[in-house]
């Protein structure tokens, strides 16, 4: 293999190793922005049920 062609072959390989080190850095964030929500507590809505209006017994019965 001849200097040229060797030095082709490693600057390909750096670049390389440099968009891989990259990709993993944007998708390690992402994980972690999104690992965060996980966490939080969860808001539960109640619909009407059949018990409305509720009648609250008077004092000494």
């Amino acid at each position: 293999m001849s200097v040229e062609r060797n030095t082709g072959v490693r600057r390909t390989v750096r670049q390389f190793a440099l968009a891989l080190v990259a990709c993993l850095a944007v998708a390690g964030g992402a994980v972690a922005a999104v690992g965060g929500q996980g966490d939080a507590p969860v808001q539960q809505l109640v619909v009407a049920d059949d018990n409305w209006p509720i009648q609250t017994p008077a004092p000494g019965n």
